[in-house]
């Protein structure tokens, strides 16, 4: 990582003796992180003996940019809905055979739930996580039960995949005591281009949330996921 942050628009083209210099390194050093990354098509030789960085740096960096950008929409949207809701409000996404929290605002109550961002869930249970992977189509959940160390029971392997396509045709998923015991939540999906980028959820212990409240909650979460959505979308525009 080191020699790859040589580069910049100052020096766009380095040689092994520059990225060995830089780094405090020894120039065969700096050649085998070279190849590595040249492995890895973030550089390539410039055939004057130097290096550069690919187009693949660019992807990379565009990715960044819109991960950043897409968080300074999230932030204030979760903290509106913690703040309307009474409850915590979340932003999870999926990362790999996992579901993790990436954003999160508590509501000023006396009891308040244990998420923390970063923190990773199964995709099989909990309203947000089950979002996430009805959106990646019954195939694909099929697959990823299969891929399980700890297989659930086939009963419920065969609850969820039946509950997925429901959850994409309402558009919303909910649970009762799925990650936490006694905690209700409710998740909308945030799309772009069709795709499903994460999930905008809403939980709170039960007891606080009677039906014609879940009702209100739910609602909110629907009409704030969608609207992030186009936010979004107007990005690739």
């Amino acid at each position: 990582m080191k020699a790859l942050l040589q580069f910049s628009e100052q020096s766009p083209e380095l040689t092994a003796d520059d990225v060995a210099e830089g780094v405090g390194i020894s120039t065969p050093s700096a050649y085998r992180f070279l190849s590595l990354l040249r492995e890895l098509d973030l550089v390539e030789d410039n055939g004057a003996g130097g290096y550069v960085l690919t187009p693949r740096i660019l992807a990379l960096a565009d990715t960044a940019e819109r991960s950043m950008r897409m968080s300074h929409v999230l932030r204030p949207m979760v903290e509106r809905l913690s703040s309307v809701t009474g409850e915590t409000a979340l932003v999870i996404r999926r990362a790999g055979d996992f579901a993790t929290c990436t954003e999160i605002s508590q509501a000023d109550r006396s009891i308040r739930l244990s998420f923390r961002p970063g923190q990773t869930m199964s995709l099989h249970h909990g309203a947000g996580p089950k979002a996430l992977l009805a959106g990646m189509g019954r195939e694909w959940a099929e697959r990823y039960f299969d891929r399980l160390e700890n297989r659930p029971p086939p009963a419920e392997r065969d609850a969820v995949l039946a509950e997925l396509p429901l959850i994409t045709a309402q558009g919303w998923s909910q649970s009762v005591s799925e990650v936490d015991e006694d905690v209700w939540a409710v998740a909308a999906p945030i799309t772009v281009s069709n795709r499903m980028v994460a999930v905008i959820s809403v939980a709170g212990p039960q007891y606080r949330i009677g039906e014609e409240r879940a009702a209100r909650i739910r609602e909110e979460v629907v009409n704030d996921a969608a609207e992030v959505s186009r936010t979004l979308s107007t990005w690739r525009e």
